[in-house]
């Protein structure tokens, strides 16, 4: 990375400090897409989680602003952030046995069995989205359309930070209704 680059990034998160949140939408930019691909090397397969770790990372990194050290590059330092909360996430899963079930298991669900289960699946999603606020539904939902996170805050009258907190909450109480879904 060249020393530009990271003046420049020490400049956004000054700006990011002072509440200006066009700065983390640069670094959101210029970060997202190496964020994920780290994220996808640490747990591969594991879209679900991925996703999860992706969005609180950016939302720990931008509550944490102020600890980040302007000798760093900051790639760095949000890989740091983001590996530490998968290593948290296994250390409270000690003693759960993880598996991965093949699609080609023998006796596994024909077509129609699948279907159901989708069916069944997809009520169980829609009923927990209903469980949601408001404003939680309205930022899942933009999600869904694929208006990114500055859009939405633009819509909602709100902060970049507020959306991405709403976002968070809704992912945690929907996993959480939905955990015991079988």
């Amino acid at each position: 990375m060249e020393t530009n680059t990271l003046e420049q990034d020490v400049e956004l998160i000054r700006r990011c400090q002072a509440g200006d949140d066009s700065a983390f939408n640069v670094l959101y930019s210029r970060y997202r897409l190496q964020l994920y691909s780290y994220l996808n090397k640490l747990l591969p397969n594991d879209k679900s989680h991925i996703d999860d770790f992706f969005q609180q990372t950016w939302i720990k990194a931008f509550n944490n602003f102020g600890r980040y050290n302007d000798q760093q590059r900051f790639l760095a330092w949000i890989c740091r952030i983001a590996h530490n909360q998968v290593m948290d996430f296994f250390r409270r899963q000690k003693g759960t046995v993880m598996v991965e079930l093949d699609d080609h298991l023998p006796g596994g669900f024909d077509t129609a069995d699948k279907e159901i289960d989708r069916s069944i699946l997809e009520n169980a999603v829609e009923e927990a989205v209903q469980t949601l606020s408001k404003e939680q539904k309205q930022v899942l939902e933009m999600r869904r359309e694929g208006k990114s996170f500055k859009e939405i805050a633009a819509i909602q009258g709100t902060s970049l930070n507020t959306v991405l907190g709403r976002m968070h909450y809704a992912v945690e109480k929907l996993k959480g209704f939905l955990m015991n879904y079988k």
